[in-house]
């Protein structure tokens, strides 16, 4: 079983073509947070231990005793990670990353409680939210509200990972993946997730640039395959 997190402020969509992609090989499940799509009308998480927390409960009782794997894309990227450290190797046989500098690896200002043009630029500036639709007040009122709390759940989360050199390694094979004409990521902060691994890691650029799920999902679905072992 593979389970999916997409990026801040995202929901089950932007993961779905990739998921298709690697039905083949995986029962494949996109994994959506709460305060977005179905769960909208529950509270948005902004703190990154009790998000995994339940997360991890969730996937344990969705599972079944099945051992997965985790995918994560940019900010889902450190989500999957903390998901993982709870599940374990007992349950998790491998995490994949794409597009996200390793928890702790780098320090960046909290842009999160920044007044709504600056803070939408930031989004722009990242690669979540196209720039055509800053001009969309109607749907920037739907879609903030997620993309604030994702924002302040990983920029708190990696600060104080940052400030502490408190990140903890997980003993599940790795695979990190980021495109080469990514902007917002520098190799070395990929390379960077080595740290947080004792188990098989492996770096792999692919063509094109941040938003690899929905741009290169066949790409990116095959890299998973074949690095993945598929599990039942």
């Amino acid at each position: 079983m593979l389970y999916a997190f997409p990026h801040a402020g995202a929901g089950v969509a932007t993961v779905r073509q990739l998921c298709v992609e690697l039905s083949d090989s995986f029962d494949t499940f996109a994994v959506r947070l709460p305060g977005r799509e179905s769960r909208l009308g529950e509270p948005v998480e902004t703190v990154m231990a009790e998000l995994a927390d339940k997360l991890a409960g969730e996937l344990l009782d969705h599972a079944q005793g099945r051992p997965v794997v985790l995918y994560g894309h940019c900010a889902g990227s450190s989500i999957a990670y903390e998901v993982a450290r709870r599940l374990g190797p007992a349950t998790v046989r491998a995490l994949a990353v794409s597009s996200h500098p390793a928890p702790g690896s780098v320090r960046r200002e909290p842009t999160w409680a920044l007044p709504r043009p600056d803070f939408l630029r930031q989004v722009v500036t990242d690669g979540y939210l196209p720039s055509q639709l800053l001009a969309n007040e109607e749907l920037l009122d739907i879609v903030e509200p997620a993309l604030r709390a994702d924002y302040e759940l990983v920029e708190a989360y990696e600060l104080e990972l940052y400030e502490s050199g408190a990140a903890e390694p997980v003993a599940v094979p790795t695979v990190a993946v980021y495109g080469r004409d990514d902007h917002t990521v520098a190799p070395d902060r990929i390379e960077a997730w080595s740290a947080l691994t004792t188990g098989p890691f492996r770096v792999v650029p692919l063509p094109g640039s941040h938003d690899l799920p929905t741009s290169h999902p066949a790409d990116l679905a095959a890299v998973l395959r074949g690095t993945l072992a598929p599990v039942a």
